[in-house]
């Protein structure tokens, strides 16, 4: 185990993610809104958010448009995250779901924000080295912007991994084909995903295991599958177990992913098993359903839903 239970965050296309409540939404038609909410979001920002609530050191760093980094400086004032973030001119991208239903759906709206500049690039780059001297792991989390080349996240692993450092990878397409490539520590594709990386179909849980437990022999360490409402995959070279969530009000399913990470590295760093570290995973994406805004409820929810989690060790261990 790592001793130092702190953790970086690298938010290269954070968000900003403006809620909407529509009763009976319909396309083409007008639609009158019930209620809003704006929280700063991200993946990388959602997992430093439930990362902080677990009670582990965080820090951020990435790229934040200054027109509107007032919502995320509060995010973490309001958590103790440390903020290293480069800011650029211009806005940071705005995310639009409408949530619609008893059961919410969700429909979401994706704007591309401001792309930066290399000048900011370079500037997380040596944000990154100045934080390696206090961080024992980093998590890479989220799409890249358009101008950010596709290989980043695969040269950031390869540069982590060689200073030691334990690396994260949640993302999707060719940044997480070619970030497999660097061999990460942890990934965390959903089912959709995962089937995009192996290039086949995975119609049920086993088959998705025997996918993964292909990524382990391929060298990386621990692979977490997210299921959806089935629960989901946690796989290392000694076990491969299916953890099925216990049944859970949905307000929304924003962040039930990042939470599922932030849950898993936060077990990981404390030298749980992996099956306490699935259960905690699952409790806080459970955790995540019942609420839009940043963040984990407080620890007695979360350890009550631990207890809940049914773990199943799947054939071929």
């Amino acid at each position: 185990m790592i001793a130092p239970l702190t953790v970086t965050a690298v938010s290269l296309s954070p968000a900003i993610d403006h809620s909407i409540g529509i009763a009976g939404f319909a396309a083409g038609t007008l639609n009158r809104v019930n209620w809003e909410e704006m929280h700063a979001g991200g993946k990388a920002v959602n997992v430093a958010a439930c990362l902080a609530d677990l009670g582990l050191a965080v820090t951020v760093t990435g790229l934040l448009g200054s027109d509107n980094a007032g919502i995320f400086e509060r995010l973490f004032a309001s958590k103790g995250i440390r903020d290293a973030c480069v800011r650029f001119p211009g806005q940071t991208r705005v995310n639009i779901k409408i949530l619609s239903g008893d059961m919410p759906q969700v429909t979401e709206i994706n704007f591309p924000g401001s792309f930066p500049a290399d000048e900011h690039l370079g500037r997380v780059d040596r944000a990154i080295d100045a934080l390696l001297s206090d961080c024992s792991c980093f998590v890479l989390a989220g799409s890249l912007p358009a101008t950010v080349p596709a290989g980043c996240y695969r040269e950031l692993i390869a540069r982590l991994q060689a200073a030691g450092k334990r690396v994260a990878l949640d993302s999707s397409g060719t940044a997480l084909r070619l970030g497999v490539g660097a061999r990460p520590w942890l990934i965390k594709p959903n089912l959709a995903e995962l089937e995009e990386l192996v290039g086949e179909a995975l119609p049920n849980p086993a088959a998705a295991a025997a996918a993964a437990r292909r990524l382990v022999a391929g060298g990386i360490a621990c692979v977490v599958v997210s299921l959806g409402e089935q629960g989901a995959l946690f796989v290392n070279a000694d076990r491969c177990l299916l953890a099925i969530p216990p049944q859970t009000i949905v307000s929304s399913t924003v962040g039930a992913g990042d939470a599922l990470l932030a849950g898993q590295i936060a077990g990981w760093l404390r030298g749980w098993s992996l099956s306490a570290c699935a259960r905690l995973a699952i409790a806080c994406a459970c955790a995540r359903l019942g609420t839009l805004r940043s963040g984990l409820p407080p620890w007695p929810q979360v350890e009550a839903l631990m207890a809940a989690v049914e773990l199943r060790q799947l054939a071929g261990d």
